[in-house]
């Protein structure tokens, strides 16, 4: 049965670490499936901030998120999370559309399978003081929405070209598992 799967990348840079893993999950990934992605990055001037005021929270109703993201976010099986590593947390880009997430909490609760693909430049694994707090940002994150990680790959020194290499098989191959 084919998969409903969302990829959403955070980097600013085209063809940076973190969108070289997104691009090997998605090329890994069946022709079966239906797969979107967006490249909140490369779309920051489209994104507009969740926004609450005294009174109420703005909903919006206008912007790409609201329009083309969120709806394909809601629908999906698999949503894939990818960031490079920025001071220790997830990049502003990603956080944003992540933070979008409040206007629609409980219609994301529940079922959801989670990827989460990380790049940095420091060497280490998940344990590592460099990583561990923006693995447990996903980890509480995912537990919060009750959603279901289902793998991660963690591009420690992506500077170096065969390790980025390894991470990029890594990330194929999670996308090449989703039936």
């Amino acid at each position: 049965m084919a998969k409903k799967i969302t990829v959403l990348t955070g980097s600013p840079h085209k063809n940076g670490t973190s969108s070289q893993l997104a691009d090997a999950f998605v090329n890994g990934v069946s022709k079966t499936n239906d797969l979107y992605r967006f490249d909140a990055g490369l779309n920051a001037s489209k994104i507009d901030f969740l926004k609450i005021d005294e009174n109420e929270m703005t909903i919006h109703d206008d912007d790409i998120i609201s329009k083309e993201v969120m709806p394909r976010i809601l629908d999906a099986d698999v949503l894939v999370l990818c960031t490079s590593l920025y001071y220790y947390g997830i990049n502003a880009e990603l956080k944003t559309v992540i933070d979008r997430f409040y206007e629609y909490n409980h219609e994301l609760k529940d079922g959801k399978d989670v990827y989460v693909l990380i790049s940095g430049y420091s060497s280490g694994n998940k344990d590592s003081e460099f990583y561990h707090s923006l693995v447990e940002y996903f980890d509480q994150l995912c537990k919060y929405m009750r959603w279901n990680i289902k793998g991660e790959v963690l591009a420690s020194n992506s500077w170096n070209n065969n390790e980025l290499n390894k991470h990029i098989a890594e990330a194929a191959d999670l996308g090449k598992s989703i039936n």
